[in-house]
């Protein structure tokens, strides 16, 4: 790399870094509802002109909701998740001003903590399932203020002060980071050995080592790392999830019951992957279905026909469009 060039790469993440920061800064400042307000807006925003991603929004919340949904209703929870996702992201720029106090007060009550418990009892770590819906990251915050020894797989940020702002806040409650880099798969299995929860997020499509899968009806190509380690380790697996309550100001979470996989397996691995992940998106199907407006999946997660695109061109916006006759 050339002087120039590598004089402008320092340009530009010092500025992401202090952009980050004094954002971050002022949205602590702010008054949460005010901050919210914001958000909102920036939401309608990035959904009128963030044209592929909407369109890949109302897409999948066509599959979620149903082929006989209203388009008015689906295109309108498709905003919404773009509107919920900017104050989550609210929330995340606000994280290194709060304390734990504060997170306590925000998620205070343990639905299903003897779900989790009945799955740590097994003595083989758990594999704690999530998908980008609700606020993760409080989720996370949450079980390491209630001293569960919580390990989460997360990005490594540039420059390095931004990273230690981010995953530093996310530590500081307990949280231990697993980058995402060589090495992270055996921090796993030594988590897991160690009878440690292990947080994954499950719901994003991969170019590769995917298994194909039935997601509200079509065929859907989904990670299969989680259902591999629980194979080899034979750790539980669990399901949860964090969601905004009406109002915005509280969330409510919850785990669900530890996934029986165990009296479904052939002895084919591949088979038996392809089942355990199967099982695992039956119970996300579950949770994206009581909470569309907050799944927050904006690339294509299922394959769109001529006559798909052909609507969603058409009903992306609020108006309610005519009928489109398309060739599927």
């Amino acid at each position: 790399m050339g002087i120039k060039a590598a004089a402008w790469k320092h340009f530009g993440t010092g500025l992401k870094y202090w952009s980050f920061r004094i954002t971050s800064y002022v949205s602590g400042k702010l008054p949460l509802r005010f901050a919210y307000w914001v958000g909102t807006i920036a939401g309608d925003v990035v959904y009128l002109t963030w044209r592929r991603h909407s369109a890949n929004a109302v897409s999948n919340m066509r599959r979620v909701m149903g082929e006989h949904a209203d388009w008015q209703v689906v295109k309108e929870t498709a905003r919404d998740s773009f509107r919920n996702y900017a104050k989550t992201f609210v929330d995340f720029l606000r994280f290194p001003h709060i304390d734990q106090e504060d997170i306590t007060k925000t998620v205070d009550t343990k639905y299903g903590w003897e779900n989790l418990e009945k799955a740590r009892s097994k003595g083989k770590g758990v594999i704690a399932i999530t998908g980008h819906i609700g606020n993760w990251d409080l989720a996370a915050a949450v079980m390491g203020t209630w001293g569960l020894p919580l390990n989460a797989l997360a990005d490594t940020f540039e420059p390095k002060k931004m990273d230690d702002l981010i995953n530093g806040t996310r530590e500081k409650y307990g949280l231990k980071i697993i980058r995402l880099e060589t090495g992270s798969l055996k921090n796993i299995f030594s988590a897991l050995k160690r009878n440690e929860i292990v947080m994954l997020l499950f719901d994003r499509p991969q170019p590769e080592q995917v298994v194909p899968v039935q997601f509200f009806g079509e065929t859907a190509w989904l990670p299969e790392g989680p259902a591999a380690i629980a194979l080899k380790t034979k750790a539980a697996i669990i399901v949860g999830y964090c969601a905004r309550s009406r109002g915005d100001k509280r969330f409510h979470g919850e785990f669900e019951a530890p996934l029986e996989y165990e009296h479904l397996l052939t002895g084919d691995k591949e088979r038996d992957i392809q089942i355990i992940t199967q099982e695992i998106v039956s119970r996300m199907e579950d949770i994206i279905r009581r909470y569309p407006d907050q799944w927050f999946m904006f690339r294509q997660m299922l394959p769109r026909t001529k006559r798909n695109d052909a609507e969603i061109k058409r009903r992306r916006f609020w108006g309610a469009g005519d009928s489109v006759e398309v060739p599927g």
